[in-house]
């Protein structure tokens, strides 16, 4: 039986429709997922019913109800998976509670520019070589006890760009590039979210994270 995967994404210019549409196509083209998609944030409430084994949100919103929050605490750490995805790190600036599921808080970007994504500790994502797009260079403040996967080196040090990391019973996946379709577009985008969502699905069970 396939996984049910609720897929909240909105956004004109951030993110952009084009790069939304790149986005949902990866995600529906992956293997035992099927999707069920919603534009509003307040579609969390639905993730209390017991239908998704998963969440999976990319758009970049200012306000989101404590009711809507309070289901999502719950369900991760029920054991449900959880696949945030660039610009969602930077929304509900007040909300701590959502970057306490997330594991990371935005505090910044550079310009848009080429980076390339290097592998540090694949794990799930063995198989998966570095690759390079021409993205926004996402900072966070993150949670030391997240596994990072993939960095970017920057003059100040390597900047965290995947991490996966427990949350109760849950999984969660962070996917830190996204601004542009072009980097949506490109096959390694398209292997990290894929073998992300699949993990935090369950549907990768022997995986561990942290795996060389």
């Amino acid at each position: 039986m396939k996984k049910r995967v609720l897929v909240i994404s909105d956004g004109i210019v951030h993110p952009s429709i084009l790069a939304r549409r790149n986005f949902e196509g990866i995600l529906t083209g992956i293997d035992g997922i099927e999707c069920v998609f919603s534009s509003s944030i307040e579609a969390l409430r639905s993730l209390s019913g017991g239908g998704f084994d998963a969440l999976a949100v990319y758009l970049h919103r200012r306000a989101v109800s404590d009711e809507a929050l309070a289901v999502l605490d719950d369900f991760v750490r029920g054991g449900g998976g959880f696949l945030p995805v660039h610009s969602a790190s930077a929304s509900f600036k007040t909300k701590s509670r959502w970057f306490d599921v997330i594991g990371g808080r935005f505090i910044g970007h550079g310009a848009i520019e080429p980076f390339t994504l290097r592998g540090t500790e694949r794990g799930i994502f063995e198989g998966i070589r570095d690759f390079t797009i021409k993205d926004e260079l996402y900072l966070h403040e993150y949670d030391s006890t997240n596994t990072v996967h993939f960095v970017a080196d920057t003059e100040k040090g390597p900047e965290p760009q995947v991490w996966t990391r427990s949350y109760g019973s849950g999984r969660v996946c962070y996917f830190a590039p996204g601004h542009r379709a072009a980097a949506m577009r490109h096959p390694g985008t398209a292997g990290v979210l894929a073998r992300g969502l699949r993990w935090a699905c369950g549907l990768d069970a022997g995986a561990k994270e942290g795996q060389a």
